[in-house]
């Protein structure tokens, strides 16, 4: 079993993607709406989507069950789900097939608590404008030029390329302290997609960056 796909409402999708994206076994994440049945939503209208987040996750380091049960524990649906009345922020889970259907409505069952999360099959999902993409990562530009540093030579549309990658999920989760340099350096020989060795040499670079520069907070 290789990578998966599955979509995850839990908010305002700023904060958890940079929290999902810290994991090992993430992919990939890309922040958008869905849910809902509006055509063509935007950020400023989602019309009846709601806020969420789209992951491409490596099912034999992080399974589904593990993925949902931290889900779960990092939000309450039901104060999500009444913190407005409209359906932008909604706790949901859009599977992608029916075997995450049925996980995740079994987990579903076995708490409470999880009642007010919408679980469906559902693929459609709408990516929002790029400011949004890997938000607290593009405020720390020093990293964000580094990051487009590595793919200048063989890409002409930098950001939504350097802000695809494992690496730009890892340093999201990171600008929001959710993981360190030495984590993300740590499981780049596992990653799904193995660097050639130039490459790794120059993630190593900017990580030893982002590893001196915690050294300096810390002191």
């Amino acid at each position: 079993m290789g990578n998966e796909t599955i979509i995850l409402g839990m908010g305002c999708f700023w904060g958890p993607e940079a929290w999902i994206g810290a994991m090992e076994g993430i992919v990939g994440t890309t922040a958008g709406l869905a849910g809902g049945q509006s055509e063509e939503p935007i950020y400023r209208q989602p019309g009846d989507h709601s806020e969420t987040v789209r992951v491409v996750y490596d099912e034999t380091v992080l399974p589904l069950e593990q993925l949902l049960e931290r889900f779960w524990q990092r939000h309450r649906p039901a104060a999500i789900n009444g913190y407005r009345e409209e359906p932008r922020y909604r706790s949901l889970i859009l599977c992608a097939n029916e075997r995450q259907l049925q996980l995740a409505l079994q987990m579903q069952q076995a708490d409470d608590a999880r009642s007010d999360t919408l679980i469906r099959l559902e693929t459609t999902f709408y990516p929002v404008e790029e400011r949004h993409q890997k938000y607290y990562l593009q405020r720390q530009l020093d990293v964000l030029e580094q990051l487009v540093e590595l793919y200048e030579d063989t890409v002409h549309v930098w950001d939504m390329k350097a802000l695809d990658t494992t690496l730009a999920a890892r340093l999201n989760g990171w600008s929001r302290g959710h993981t360190t340099a030495s984590r993300i350096q740590a499981e780049l020989p596992h990653w799904p997609k193995p660097l050639d060795s130039f490459m790794q040499q120059r993630y190593e670079q900017l990580l030893v960056t982002l590893t001196d520069r915690s050294l300096v907070h810390e002191n």
